[in-house]
This record gives C-alpha cells, structure tokens and sequence, in this order.
C-alpha cells in the first residue's frame, strides 16, 4: 500500500497536450523550446507555494513537447504551473486559471506563484439530456454582449453583476425580447493588466498606464472560463449552468475568439473542439489575424456548430453553418441612414443579400465603434478619457448628429433621433441575413461618444439600464419589429431572393420600386427606395402562404411620393408601421387604404401588407 502523496511518475503521452486526466492517472504534456529546462510545479490547493517541482527530463521529450505521466495525483487536491528556464509560467492549454482576480505578469518575482492552473473536477457534470436548440441563420435573432458590463448596472444582487450567473437571471428579457442566440465577447482567461513583456505588439505602453484590458482582444487562455466573470468559485460549472438554461429557453450560445498570427493553429482548433464537447456551445465568432479558417471549416468535431468569421476562408466545408460578419452592412446603410449620396444600389443589395454557403451577419453597430444611439448623436468621436489624445479608435463612423454634438434637451433633435433610431432597426431587421443587435441598442444605450471603450471597465463601457427605463417606447418598437420580422418568413429566407418569378406566381419574389413602380432611379441624388415582397414564395409554418410586404424608405428631407406596384384584384396595400408615427403602439394596422402610391415623410421607413379589399 502507497503511503499518502507518494507519485508514481513516468515519461507521458506527447499528444495529450495540458493536464489530462487517462486512465494510468495524470498526464501533463507542454511545449518546450529546444535547449530549455523545464518542470512541473505542483501546489495543494489554495496554495501560493509550490508543493513539490518535478523536472521534465530529457527522454520525456518528443519534438518539442515534454510529457509525464503521474498516478497517484488526486486532481482536486492540487493545482500547478510551469517552470520554464527558472520563469514560472501558466500552461496555455489549463482548463482553469487561479489566483488574482485581474491578474498579469506579476512585478515582484515573489508573487510568480499567486497564479496557479486548476485541473478539470473529478465530479461529473448532469447535462439532463441538454442538446442545442436548432435555429437556422435565417431563423436566427444574435444579440452580442460583454459578460461583466451588460448587467453591471442591472437590478441584480452584487454577487450576481457582472458574471455568467447574472446571464442566467437575463433570459426572460431575451425570451420577450425576441432573442434566440446571444454572442459572449471573450468570455476566457485573458490578462486584464498585461504587460509588454507578455504581450508585445498587442497593447501600448500608454493604453498600460491605470488602464485595463476590458474587451479581452489579446492572446489569453483559450480552456478555461474567466474566473473573474464568476459568481461561484466553479468557473466550469457556472459556465455549464448558464449554457444548459440558455438551452432549456431556446436560446444559443456563440463564444468569440482572438487569435492573433503566431497561435498555434492546432491549440486553436482543440479549443473549439473542446468547448462544443465540454461547454456545449452552439457556435464560435473567430476574429484575429491567426484564424486558421480551413482547418476549423473541415474539423469533423466542429462539423454542425455555427463558425462565423470577420471573413470567409477559401474552404466552407459542407455542413452549411459558416457565415461572414458584413461590416460593410453597417458602412453602407449608416451612410444610407444619414442620407449620404448615392447609396440605393448598396441598400438594394444589403436588403437581398445571403451568403449562398452559410450566413451573413448584418449588423447596425457592434463593440468597435459607436454605440447605435450616438451615431445619431455624435459626429466625431470622444475618446478623451482612454488617455490617448482622442487619437484612438476609428475616425469613420458614419454617423450624424441630427444638428447638436451630444445631448440634447431641443425636443425636435431628441424625436429625429428616436426615429432614426427606429429607421436602423427596419434597416437590419428587414433585411434577409441574420441580424445581429449590439446589447443595449433596443433602448438607446449610449457611451457618451466614446467609440473605443477597449479599457473602460466603468459606467461608461457598461450597459446603463437606466436607459431602459427612460426609452420605453424605443425599446417596444424593437420588440415588435423583432417579431414583425419572424411572423414573416418571405423576410427572412433560405436563399437570397432572386427578383424573378420563378415559381410563376405573377410576381417575382422581390422588386424594387422607386416613384414609378416597377423602375428604381439609383441616380446619385436618389434616396428614395421602395422594396416589395411576394408572399406566395415563403411558407409559413402552418403552411399559408405569407403577405405582400411593401417597405418605403425615404431619406430625403422633404416629402416623398412613392409609387405602389398593382396588387391582384381585390387587394389594397394597409400601412402596418410607420417610423415618423409618434404613437407608442407603432405597428399596428391602419384603416387607410393605398393603391397607386403613398406619400413617405421625410427620413422614414413605412410598411405596407397586402390585404383584401373592405366592400
């Protein structure tokens, strides 16, 4: 019988890269450079002093990676690091990062031990038969966040703001909302006080001084949850919990991920793998210049888990679940928004266009740039406070301030702002594509001009739900226009509409209209555009043909008659929405009548639907 803490230790298995448990026992397996000495260091747990450091020898080595096996080692006992060349390091594959909640490179090498890896827990998981929610991309409504800021300033106990259970407690908001699948902004272990020295080129020396990596776009610890994000001392757990109710309310989970060049392209790929598997995500935004595209598009594991990219790799698989994240959405229907010249033809093919091998992700505003209330309030950006000279962040933000830079109590400039708040809404959520809503939007959440808030952990980087209360009416707009949109399938199709009639219905599927119907001036000075929609190509799910949908867009500054195409005989177009409408319930059907044309106030969106005649 062994006595207690006595290690049978032996060379490991190579391919096993981290800490693994198999069935001989622990087997820890880390990249070292040709040369280096290297050792593993053990601690019990909670402790910041090594327990025991057991080196790495030579015939442990194959290639590049050293292995040891170690039976005897009971994992929730104990935690470790690496020491590489006298430097302890943490193990960029550990499933688990403890010690300073915030932590970086510590200054005083008589803190290298306060950061320690944790080992994935000896007790299983009960999933209770959890499976993700099958939601197509065109079914899809993607709402992004950042974990801490969205419900820092929400009503919630402390304990719970800022954290994975605290997303737990925002279902019900999504559910009524209309959301069923929310993006977590990196959401794994990443040095929130980074130094030079761990991250050179990624973050400058100024962006250091009394400055915190917010956002998380750095090289980080892909495996583990972000212990800081927890309201629990079980960051795996926490995070299973939150996946496994998203799941029960029918709501996805996409996790983005950095990888900057020089990732490892395979520790990225098991990344993925090992969050679908372990995590049960639905799906992974993949940003950075180290995205290895085709390995992840042709992973067998990977296979049926949505894979969005900034753009799409050269290979897509076959499983139909890539999608490309469309800035050029945002660019060129802000542009449209704020009447700038000559945008009909990129409206008209925003408003039609689908990847035909996966999604596209459109979206009005995201975390890079600003926030969708102040592109209708600011027109430069007001990043003062990150201490740059107001020099960071982007200067093309397409945006207009509706005649005032910032707040305003003029009650013309506040009504212009709401509509055209309500006009980027239409914009998003009538087109086909998978529309993707910044958290906060639907009631104007603003940051005060800031465009870049990378390192604002504070109210202005935050989510203020003061903000909810105060834009009601907007926020109820979005919510039936969210469900506006999935009551109509012909809006949200399989493919991109065609704009012919290919299933002779006597209408094609889509059209485009401008003060004659049936022809679009897409002259510069043009900003009139009128879409139509026919019906009879969308089922819906109770297999009824959908309506004649009929969209306006006038931004213009000044009145706009626009021509209405004939409908079959019976029929009559009935305004359903209207942007410039003050009233609070604002889609609801109108008693008027429209056959040949209908006049569009200045810088509004109107939706029309078929119906039959009254006699």
């Amino acid at each position: 019988m062994k006595r207690q803490n006595v290690l049978d230790i032996r060379s490991g298995y190579p391919a096993l890269l981290g800490a693994n448990k198999i069935a001989e026992g622990l087997n820890f397996a880390a990249e070292v450079p040709r040369g280096a000495e290297a050792s593993l260091v053990l601690y019990r747990k909670g402790s910041g002093v090594p327990w025991r450091e057991i080196p790495f020898p030579e015939e442990s080595r194959t290639g590049k990676v050293c292995a040891l096996l170690i039976s005897g080692l009971n994992r929730d006992h104990y935690e470790y690091n690496l020491c590489i060349d006298g430097k302890i390091v943490q193990d960029p594959y550990a499933y688990e990062i403890r010690g300073r909640e915030h932590f970086g490179v510590p200054a005083d090498p008589a803190d290298e031990h306060k950061v320690r890896c944790a080992f994935l827990p000896e007790t299983p998981y009960d999933w209770e038969g959890d499976h993700s929610p099958e939601i197509s991309y065109k079914d899809m409504i993607l709402y992004k966040l950042h974990v801490r800021g969205y419900t820092r300033t929400y009503r919630l106990s402390q304990r719970l703001r800022g954290t994975f259970k605290g997303l737990e407690e925002m279902i019900p908001y999504w559910k009524e909302l209309g959301i069923n699948a929310v993006e977590l902004m990196p959401a794994y272990e990443f040095c929130e006080i980074p130094s030079s020295e761990n991250n050179k080129g990624m973050i400058s020396e100024k962006r250091q001084e009394g400055k915190v990596n917010y956002w998380g776009y750095v090289p980080g610890f892909y495996f583990a949850p972000k212990r800081a994000y927890c309201a629990t001392k079980e960051p795996q757990r926490e995070f299973r919990d939150m996946v496994k109710a998203l799941h029960k309310a029918g709501i996805q989970c996409i996790m983005e991920f950095y990888f900057p060049r020089g990732i490892n392209p395979l520790l990225i790929l098991k990344a993925a793998c090992f969050w679908k598997c372990y995590y049960h995500v639905d799906g992974f935004h993949f940003v950075g210049d180290g995205v290895p595209g085709e390995l992840l598009t042709e992973d067998s594991i990977l296979y049926g888990a949505k894979k969005l990219f900034q753009q799409l790799p050269s290979s897509l698989g076959d499983d139909g679940m890539c999608a490309e994240y469309q800035s050029g959405f945002l660019q060129d229907m802000r542009r449209y928004l704020k009447s700038d010249e000559g945008m009909i033809p990129a409206a008209e093919y925003h408003i039609r266009h689908v990847n035909p091998f996966g999604g596209t992700i459109n979206y009005m505003a995201c975390q890079d740039g600003f926030t969708l209330y102040d592109a209708v309030s600011y027109n430069y950006r007001h990043n003062e406070a990150n201490g740059e000279n107001n020099g960071d962040g982007s200067e093309f933000n397409y945006s207009w301030n509706c005649g005032v830079e910032g707040p305003s109590r003029k009650l013309a400039i506040r009504r212009l702002r709401e509509q055209q708040i309500k006009n980027a809404f239409l914009m998003l959520l009538l087109s086909q594509g998978t529309p993707m809503i910044y958290a906060g939007d639907e009631f104007c959440n603003s940051q005060n001009g800031n465009n870049n808030v990378y390192c604002q952990d504070n109210p202005t980087g935050w989510t203020d739900w003061k903000a909810c209360k105060k834009n009601e009416k907007i926020l109820k707009f979005v919510r039936e226009a969210i469900s506006f949109r999935k009551k109509h399938p012909i809006l949200h199709m399989n493919q991109e509409p065609r704009g012919v009639d290919y299933l002779v219905k006597g209408f094609p599927d889509i059209s485009f209209h401008g003060e004659r119907a049936w022809y679009l001036n897409e002259e510069n000075t043009c900003r009139l555009l009128g879409v139509m929609y026919c019906g009879a190509y969308a089922v819906r799910p109770d297999g009824t043909e959908d309506d004649f949908l009929y969209v306006g867009y006038n931004f213009h500054w000044e009145n706009r008659t626009i021509a209405l195409p004939n409908l079959p005989d019976g029929m009559v177009w009935k305004k359903t929405a209207d942007t410039s409408d003050p009233e609070e319930n604002s889609f609801r059907e109108r008693e008027e009548e429209y056959q040949k044309s209908i006049e569009i106030s200045p810088r509004t969106i109107v939706i029309l639907i078929g119906r039959k005649k009254e006699e």
